[in-house]
């Protein structure tokens, strides 16, 4: 009897240490880390990506954010961080899925700064997309990621398994598991990309809510930070010859 109740104290003790080791990874101290999760729904595919700024970057990055300076991160200032940092991510991601070119708009940014203090460290920013698949019951994914981030630690990829998908091609540059790390900037993420590969079963449940449509990126679309910036410029070039003319006379 008592040894039996050293095995059932053991079993439970193993998992309650794994189920801790499996949780949310922690920050690093002097690098930022990137982690991206990749979820086959029956009509979606449910992309949750998170940059985790380390202690050190995290410290230096704070007084930047806090722009009232009264030397506390309110939630509307780390919210507009959030915000700035998602349009950065999402204009530097290279999606097609079914053959045509996404473009990644964010059904959640959420920005965890821990201690809302500017002299706190390390804190991070989740955010969340949903990518509606086309007709059919077998799909493709490619995604590249070639969002430069600063002090480039881990970057993790993850490929999660699906009650009633089945994934037939999981890949990252040459690896082929569903759980891919690398350190340092770039890597196979920004060059070969993900691939994946998958087909929907009867058994896979059903969404929630409907699925929206398909937000295409148009290539030949101009940003509109450079519109602003080109109609300066021309402004400026402007004042400068009519300066120079009245000079003239």
């Amino acid at each position: 009897m008592r040894a039996l109740r050293f095995i059932l104290w053991l079993v439970l003790t193993i998992t309650f240490v794994t189920a801790i080791a499996t949780a949310h990874v922690g920050p690093s101290k002097d690098d930022n880390n990137r982690y991206l999760k990749l979820t086959p729904q029956r009509d979606r595919v449910r992309l949750a990506y998170t940059v985790f700024f380390g202690e050190v970057p995290g410290a230096r990055m704070r007084p930047a954010i806090d722009t009232d300076r009264d030397g506390v991160i309110s939630e509307r200032e780390a919210q507009a961080f959030g915000d700035k940092l998602a349009d950065e991510v999402a204009a530097s991601l290279d999606l097609n899925l079914d053959n045509t070119q996404h473009e990644v708009v964010w059904d959640q940014i959420v920005v965890g700064m821990g201690s809302p203090q500017v002299r706190g460290g390390a804190f991070s920013v989740d955010l969340v997309a949903l990518l509606c698949v086309g007709p059919g019951t077998t799909h493709e994914l490619l995604l590249r990621d070639r969002f430069k981030l600063l002090s480039p630690g881990e970057t993790e990829v993850k490929i999660e398994d699906t009650h009633g998908i089945t994934n037939r091609i999981v890949k990252l540059g040459s690896t082929t598991d569903h759980v891919i790390k690398f350190v340092g900037p770039g890597g196979p993420l920004a060059d070969d990309g993900v691939h994946l590969t998958f087909d929907v079963t009867d058994q896979a449940a059903a969404a929630s809510s409907a699925c929206a449509a398909v937000v295409r990126k148009d290539p030949t679309r101009v940003p509109a930070t450079l519109v602003i910036c080109v109609a300066a410029l021309i402004a400026f070039a402007l004042a400068a010859i009519v300066t120079w003319l009245r000079r003239r006379r």
